[in-house]
C-alpha cells in the first residue's frame, strides 16, 4: 500500500528574511558557482529568472548520480513567499507530487 501525506519542517537560517528571499527569487542561478559539487546548472525555460510563472530546470548531482528537477515558480513579493510546483524530473518520480513553499518569516 502506497503512504501519502505532507512533510513539513523549518529549517532556521542566518540572516534576514529579505536576504534569503531575494537569494531564492533572484540569486540561484549563480547556485552553480557556490555549490557546483550539488548543483552544476540552473536554466531558465519560460520567463524571467525572477518572475512569476517561470519554468526552470536545476541540473543536480543526487547519491554520485546526475539528477534533472523542473519546475514552476510562484512569486509573492508581498508576502517573501516562493511556491516551487514540480512539474517533471528525479523528484517526481520519487515523490509524484512535489510543491515547496519558501516562507521567510520574521522571528516572533
Amino acid at each position: 500500500m502506497a503512504t501519502s501525506g505532507t512533510y513539513v519542517t523549518e529549517v532556521p537560517l542566518k540572516g534576514t528574511a529579505e536576504k534569503h528571499y531575494k537569494r531564492w527569487k533572484s540569486e540561484n542561478h549563480v547556485f552553480p558557482d557556490a555549490i557546483g559539487h550539488h548543483i552544476q546548472n540552473v536554466t531558465v525555460h519560460e520567463g524571467e529568472h525572477d518572475s512569476h510563472g517561470s519554468i526552470r530546470s536545476w541540473n543536480y548531482t543526487w547519491d554520485g548520480k546526475e539528477e534533472m528537477f523542473k519546475e514552476k515558480r510562484e512569486v509573492d513579493d508581498e508576502n517573501l513567499t516562493l511556491t516551487l510546483r514540480g512539474l517533471e524530473g528525479h523528484v517526481m518520480e520519487q515523490l509524484k507530487v512535489a510543491t515547496m513553499i519558501l516562507l521567510n518569516q520574521a522571528p516572533t
